[in-house]
């Protein structure tokens, strides 16, 4: 999840763009995106900044966050499933002839500001070092940490470890869930893999502003995902040309969708989103 740092850097690249080091790789749909290549990595990393001119803040956060309104509207998804812990389990289409792709992740919302809304979601137990080396996620910090990776060299009193299937690494062998307080930590076992490739790097995050008339929203998206395997540039570079811009789009006309149904049959009550206390963003 975004800091309040990072997240007062992004309202401020809503007014004033960041772009040093960031090559302008396409514009579709009202909005600019950039990639920037990660260092000592074949991969880049993504952000888009835009504005939707009819899609209020708050409906675009609600139709971000419903994966069952998902299946609707998005046909490159496969299905998704929520686990335990709160980890989402979801499979995505890939090009032909390439196989889907499986994410376990954490989805996290904050609402600093009335009609500001930051929604994160990032894989569990790997994160990406400045230098462009793949980590093992620990923090000791209860709460704002996602899912950990246990070291091995940590002491184990209160949890039991678990065996993550097709590990040989002993420091990847278990995943632990920080808690508040003085709980003991919970554990999440990944599923047995199936035909899809498991993606252990993803994260996203968005941020929402009300426009000035309130009618629309500023965003900012930024994007990351290393889809493993042995992808030409080529396919990629095309995958991502066409991905990006369609989702922009898709779920532009969804939430146009979802305001005119709600305006014939209004919601009896608001549906729940993930929440997230003491995400570190303050008003």
């Amino acid at each position: 999840m975004l800091s309040d740092q990072q997240f007062q850097g992004c309202l401020a690249e809503l007014q004033v763009p960041k772009v040093d080091g960031w090559e302008l790789f396409l514009e579709s749909h009202g909005f600019r995106i950039y990639r920037k290549n990660l260092p000592n990595t074949p991969l880049y990393e993504y952000k888009a900044l835009g504005h939707y001119p009819d899609v209020p803040s708050h409906l675009l956060a609600d139709v971000f966050t419903d994966l069952e309104y998902r299946k609707t509207w998005d046909k490159n998804m496969v299905g998704f499933n929520k686990l335990e812990h709160g980890v989402i389990h979801y499979t995505t289409k890939f090009p032909w002839p390439l196989s889907p792709r499986e994410y376990f992740y954490e989805l996290t919302v904050h609402e600093p500001k009335a009609g500001h809304f930051c929604v994160s979601s990032q894989t569990v137990g790997k994160t990406r070092a400045g230098d462009g080396t793949l980590q093992n996620l620990f923090s000791s910090n209860n709460y704002k940490s996602m899912v950990t990776l246990v070291p091995a060299s940590m002491p184990m009193a209160s949890t039991s470890r678990l065996a993550v299937p097709g590990s040989s690494d002993a420091a990847t062998s278990s995943v632990s869930l920080p808690t508040t307080g003085s709980e003991a930590h919970k554990v999440f076992k990944l599923p047995p893999a199936n035909k899809s490739v498991r993606v252990e790097e993803y994260r996203q995050d968005v941020v929402m502003v009300p426009s000035e008339d309130g009618k629309g929203c500023h965003v900012w998206f930024g994007y990351f995902d290393d889809p493993k395997g042995h992808i030409p540039s080529s396919i990629v570079n095309w995958a991502t040309k066409h991905g990006i811009p369609g989702f922009l789009k898709g779920i532009q006309d969804a939430c146009l969708r979802r305001a005119a149904a709600q305006k014939e049959t209004p919601p009896a009550a608001q549906r729940d989103r993930p929440a997230t206390p003491d995400s570190g963003i303050e008003e």
